[in-house]
């Protein structure tokens, strides 16, 4: 089986509004711009998977189960506007976390590359033909360290943003030009 150029997209301010530890359903807010992407990266063939630091799991400021709702409503609202998210990847891990087992250092916490390797690994993602979209200079590197094009995303227009990555790196099918 082949490997397929796949879209990383980092959650927090990036895709959804960050409040400072989203996890809060009724919190929930897109981006500018962030239907608009979901939905041309699904017309383009392209998956889309989350891969985000939860440190405040590790700081004890919100439960797995909490993140895990979120992501499920996250999810289901994706699929409400037309795009679609394959698998959300995150790291619990933090340096402040309040226990040791979620201490850093860990392989998963961005700028380290450890979700987008094992995202590739479940999923059969061909890491040099995808691409990495996030807020934030880590996301960046996460994307670099992992042979992916990376984008840093100014917080404009996600959709834009998605246009212009599609129109760059992929043919409509789906496939790197």
């Amino acid at each position: 089986m082949p490997l397929v150029p796949a879209i990383f997209v980092d959650r927090d301010n990036t895709l959804t509004v960050d409040e400072g530890y989203s996890f809060e359903i009724d919190k929930f807010q897109w981006v500018q711009g962030a239907p608009a992407a979901l939905r041309a990266f699904r017309a383009a063939g392209l998956p889309v998977f989350i891969v985000t630091n939860q440190g405040g799991i590790g700081r004890g400021f919100f439960t797995l189960d909490d993140m895990h709702r979120f992501h499920q409503h996250l999810m289901a609202m994706a699929h409400k506007e037309g795009g679609a998210i394959q698998d959300i990847a995150y790291c619990p891990h933090h340096p402040n976390a309040v226990t040791a087992a979620l201490k850093t250092p860990c392989r998963c916490r961005k700028p380290k590359a450890g979700l987008l390797f094992d995202l590739a690994e479940k999923w059969q993602l061909d890491l040099r033909r995808s691409v990495m979209i996030g807020d934030r200079k880590s996301d960046i590197e996460a994307g670099q360290n992992a042979g992916c094009h990376s984008y840093l995303f100014d917080g404009d227009d996600l959709g834009a943003l998605a246009t212009d990555i599609i129109a760059t790196h992929f043919q409509v099918t789906g496939g790197v030009t």
